[in-house]
């Protein structure tokens, strides 16, 4: 009898874990995936006293010069490219493609028109890499190879990095540091056709909206949607530029960041 109940006690508890693993089982495995050890996720320290090591971190200005930055990510990508670059040809505005050095590489072509028509090209990676999962060497070697890329297609040095999903710790600071790259990641975000059609109401001066050229999210509804959203900007009086353009602008403060 004892031996029953202990049984049934054991299934009662299995079965208590297994209605809890449904919800919880995610949770613990995410819990293990990010409480890293303490020297998991580290920057290697400076050499040595009296060299300035820093990069700046953006994701929106303060709007008092009247701009805002458009920008695209994961391209070049030959359909869809040229689809965005005729789009801005018609809005006679300039942007900022954060390309993936492997298809910088493979597509120089592209690269060379975006420079011809006025676009900044700017550094996301080599491939689409979540910068959490390679080590610093790895990181400095993908970001380096993608700046040679845009080079050697005809574009200036790059100013500006944006990693893969807007992942930044410690060893991409230092990289970026190293490289004399400023990190611009987003105020506004448009995935799908719905969320670039409400740009015209969600971004103003200051914001950083990003788009994508490549990879899964483009379509054709969503270009068209965000044409009309950015004709509508336009129409309010804002200026639509690159992602240095704004930076760069005397009147805008990048400290103020919301």
């Amino acid at each position: 009898m004892r031996g029953r109940r202990r049984l049934l006690g054991v299934t009662a508890l299995a079965t208590a874990t297994g209605l809890l693993g449904a919800g919880a089982g995610a949770g613990a495995s995410r819990w293990w995936d990010t409480h890293l050890s303490p020297t998991a996720r580290t920057a290697p320290r400076p050499s040595g006293p009296g060299r300035a090591l820093g990069a700046r971190t953006v994701f929106q200005t303060s709007g008092e010069s009247g701009k805002l930055a458009l920008t695209f990510d994961d391209g070049p990508d030959p359909r869809w490219t040229p689809r965005v670059l005729d789009m801005l040809a018609r809005l006679q505005v300039r942007a900022t493609f954060f390309v993936l050095g492997s298809a910088a590489q493979e597509h120089p072509e592209l690269i060379a028109r975006e420079v011809a028509e006025g676009h900044e090209v700017a550094v996301h990676n080599w491939v689409h890499t979540d910068v959490y999962g390679v080590d610093f060497s790895e990181l400095t070697r993908s970001v380096s190879r993608t700046c040679e890329a845009i080079t050697a297609a005809g574009a200036p040095s790059p100013r500006l990095w944006r990693p893969p999903y807007g992942r930044v710790d410690a060893p991409a600071m230092m990289v970026a540091s190293q490289q004399k790259l400023d990190v611009l990641l987003w105020s506004v975000h448009s995935p799908s056709a719905s969320a670039a059609a409400a740009v015209k109401d969600v971004a103003g001066a200051g914001s950083v909206v990003l788009c994508h050229d490549g990879r899964t999210q483009p379509s054709e509804a969503l270009f068209s949607a965000l044409e009309d959203a950015l004709l509508s900007l336009q129409e309010r009086g804002l200026a639509i530029t690159t992602g240095s353009d704004l930076l760069s602008s005397p009147s805008e403060h990048q400290g103020e960041l919301t």
